[in-house]
Order: structure tokens, then sequence, then C-alpha cells
């Protein structure tokens, strides 16, 4: 029943890239709308967006767009009148998409892949709030853009539950394949006159805003559960910090341990205190308990196991990261 649809993309991050792959195994799209690249890295070479990367590697006959104006760029806006779509996708584009290219009064108009139940988690860090909050389970949404944020009816929506293993790599991975494969069935099985969109109710919405550099630094005065879904949240990047010998210490992956599992007694230790190998790691104190490291990145080096890392440096137990 999806014979004959057409539509265009707006993307530029990873998890954009990632559905654009996804999506155009089922249907290729009409054209592609991304970011211009910019200077990064310690070269400053120019370098596309990861959308734009994908377009280049995988869809060389697609037109590719170049804009960072969108909504008032008027090459852009030719092409879309000249390749008309039946809807668009805007998906972590990072840009406000205003009409016309919203197209809010048309029945399908731009649609969004959202890693969250919406309307829960509105906003640009719904993964990684999700993991430092601790939840079990979260989800993808399929919707219909409007001009608030994350606040359109929704096409429809799948639970996924958080394992204990996920960061927010992996579950950006999850909730990406997810929700592709449930818009491609939908899409399969419903002519586009029959979809069937299904108002928010905004008074169950919460919000899930961009990480501030200041929360990606670890504080060992918190539960260590917390501290656990702060590292989660932040790998594989920016990756959570701390600070050892003065030098700033990226922790990747960790675990919690059991109450009081490295024998340390609460009333001799302190937050942040280092107690030696444990567990297949390195056991470290937070607030009410303690967590085994796995994977660091200490300052100017290569991610490595905890293990090895301690190691190397020859820590002693009660040193503090701060």
């Amino acid at each position: 029943m999806s014979n004959g649809l057409s539509w265009g993309f707006f993307g530029s991050g990873g998890f954009a890239a990632r559905c654009l792959a996804l999506l155009a195994e089922w249907r290729a799209p009409s054209w592609i709308v991304t970011a211009p690249p910019k200077y990064a890295g310690r070269g400053k070479a120019l370098r596309p967006t990861q959308v734009g990367a994908v377009s280049a590697a995988s869809f060389p006959g697609i037109p590719l767009i170049l804009s960072g104006r969108a909504s008032s760029d008027p090459e852009l806006l030719a092409l879309i009148k000249d390749l008309p779509v039946d809807f668009c996708f805007v998906i972590d584009f990072g840009q406000m998409i205003k009409e016309p290219l919203l197209a809010e009064g048309e029945r399908v108009g731009c649609l969004n892949i959202h890693p969250s139940l919406l309307p829960g988690y509105r906003g640009a860090a719904p993964v990684q709030r999700a993991l430092m909050d601790c939840r079990g389970s979260t989800g993808v949404t399929v919707f219909k853009l409007a001009s608030g944020m994350d606040s359109g009816p929704v096409l429809l929506r799948k639970e996924i539950a958080i394992d204990d293993d996920d960061d927010a790599g992996t579950l950006l991975e999850r909730t990406a394949v997810a929700g592709t494969s449930a818009f491609i069935r939908y899409a399969s099985a419903h002519p586009i006159g029959q979809w069937r969109f299904e108002a928010q109710d905004d008074s169950l919405s919460t919000a899930a805003p961009k990480i501030r550099p200041e929360e990606e630094r670890i504080d060992w005065g918190r539960h260590p559960s917390s501290v656990c879904g702060l590292i989660r949240a932040l790998a594989p990047k920016p990756g959570a910090w701390t600070t050892f010998r003065e030098k700033r210490l990226r922790v990747l992956r960790a675990r919690l341990l059991p109450h009081d599992a490295s024998g340390c007694h609460m009333a001799e230790s302190v937050p942040g205190m280092l107690e030696g190998p444990q567990d297949g790691g390195v056991a470290v104190r937070a607030g009410g308990g303690a967590i085994a490291l796995l994977d660091v990145q200490p300052e100017g080096k290569k991610t490595m196991p905890a293990i090895d890392w301690w190691n190397g440096l020859r820590a002693e137990r009660k040193e503090l990261l701060s």
C-alpha cells in the first residue's frame, strides 16, 4: 500500500543519519537537507554533518542541499517546489522548522522520530535524561511536527525496555531501529489517506533539555545508582568526568557494587575514595555505597580498562576522585 509514496529528509546528527539509512532501505528519499560542513578537530578541517557523510557515500544520485537557514533558503524552497513530496521527516536537524516548510496545516506535513514516549521527555536529550533518571523503560514516538516543542499529534508509539548495560549510544541505536521499523510497518499497511494522528496530553509532558557542561562532572556524593545513570547517559560522548591527581578522567562504563561490597567501613570512607580492584574493575565510593569503574579515558590518552589505568598509575587505596 506504500507504493507511490515520496518523502524528503531534514537531518544533521548521528541519530538522523541512522534513521535515514534505515528508512532508505524501505524507500529512497526524493531529496536530503542537512547543515553545511563545519571546521572541527585539531586540524580545523571542514567536516560534513553525519547525514551529509552518509548521503555522499550511500545516496550520490539524490539531491543534497546544504543549508543553515532551511526555512528561508530560496534554493531549498525552489527545490521542494520542483520536487514535491507526500511528507517529510525532520530528525535531529538542529534548526527550527518554520513555515512554509513546517506545513502545519497539511494532513501529514513533517514527521519526526523522537526517542521517548511523548509527551514524556520533550526536548533535545530524551535518551540521556531517561538514563540519568535511572528509568527501566523508554520508547520511541513518530509524530507530526507543530510549532511547539515536540508537541504535535502522534502517529504511533512503541515502548522499549532499557537494559542494564545500555548507554546513550546503544539506546539511541535501538530507538532508531524500533522507530523506523514501526513507521515502515504502519506506512506499508495503511494508505496515507488513512493515517490517524492523536493529540498529545500536554498535562503529562516532561522536559528533556540539552545536557549542560556542568552536568557532565560526576558528583561522588550522589547515590551510586545516580552516578551510574550519569555515566551511562553520557557514554560514549561526551563522557562523564572526574579528576584524579589534578587531571581529567572520563568514565565511560561502570557498574553498581553490592552494598559495601569492598569491605570498607562507611565511617572510614568518603565519596570519591578509590578502594582498589573489585568485581573486574576499580571500586570507588559514592554516596551511601560504591561503584566499579570499568572503562576510563585518562586525559590525553585512549580509552582503557579501568584496572589497566589503576595498575599503570600505581594508584593507592584511599586516594580521591573529585
